[in-house]
């Protein structure tokens, strides 16, 4: 039959077979030398039909065709389907994550425009290796002190310029604070004592920039828990801050702190996490 008649008893435009035609997918019965007319078979319609199912899951029309060339059995074809289910699955669960944080930056910009907030955003950390020191220190300024320490053990050479640190606990949380102090690593390093080398993974996080000093960061801290009570997430571990430009006692530049909170999703969370005032 011609490639109207086999068109539309596919249920197919004839541009469509056409174009499987020149991807190698489903190729012609017979091509007419003469006039160059393609001729189909009925008994393609069945090829048709699983190249159209092929698509409706997903497949691209490469893997398509590898999938047809392979003429694969029944139970490779299932083992086939079962990756491509897990695959799906796994494309949902990040579709909802993207759902979710889009859905917290709208109302972030919501909550900015209403109050004049500083402005909260929800965004995808990366890995990163980093070198460590956590101690119980009484006060804030003794993290110096600790940056200090790593910065001997580890050398200035293997380390970027951004210092950082996770707050396990804080100030008004008990007689400590909980404090572990970073430095971003160049590249992994092997060390010894009481630091420790380890990437600090991949995180879903609201972040907020924070220009002046340590006598106003505090506001700062509300305004994202506020936020953050108000949101479809729960604090995740311990905030963070990453120092990107500190202020020298010479220099009238102001201090840029970027605060992060990582976060779960509330029907993701296992258990709550008590959320931590600065």
């Amino acid at each position: 039959m011609r490639v109207g008649d086999f068109a539309r008893l596919g249920n197919v435009s004839s541009r469509t077979l056409r174009f499987y035609c020149q991807v190698g997918l489903l190729m012609p019965a017979h091509t007419n030398l003469n006039n160059g007319y393609r001729i189909y078979d009925a008994r393609q319609l069945p090829q048709l039909h699983q190249i159209q199912q092929f698509q409706e899951m997903g497949f691209s029309l490469l893997e398509i065709r590898e999938l047809l060339d392979r003429r694969l059995s029944a139970e490779e074809l299932r083992e086939v389907f079962q990756e491509r289910r897990a695959a799906l699955l796994d494309k949902m669960k990040q579709d909802s994550r993207r759902l979710a944080e889009l859905d917290a930056n709208l109302r972030a910009l919501k909550a900015n425009r209403r109050n004049a907030s500083p402005k909260i955003l929800v965004r995808q950390t990366r890995p990163v290796w980093v070198v460590s020191l956590r101690e119980k220190i009484h006060r804030y300024e003794e993290a110096e002190e600790m940056f200090e320490e790593v910065e001997r053990r580890v050398g200035a050479a293997n380390v970027s310029a951004e210092r950082a640190a996770l707050w396990h606990t804080c100030a008004n949380e008990g007689s400590t604070i909980d404090c572990e102090v970073l430095r971003f690593l160049k590249r992994p390093i092997p060390v010894r004592g009481k630091v420790k080398t380890f990437q600090l993974p991949a995180a879903t996080v609201a972040s907020l920039f924070h220009v002046g000093g340590d006598r106003t960061l505090d506001k700062a801290y509300r305004v994202l828990s506020a936020w953050l009570a108000s949101s479809p997430f729960r604090l995740a571990g311990p905030k963070r801050e990453i120092y990107w430009q500190e202020a020298r006692p010479s220099s009238t530049t102001e201090s840029l702190t970027e605060i992060q909170f990582p976060l779960v999703q509330v029907h993701h969370a296992r258990r709550a996490v008590k959320i931590r005032a600065a």
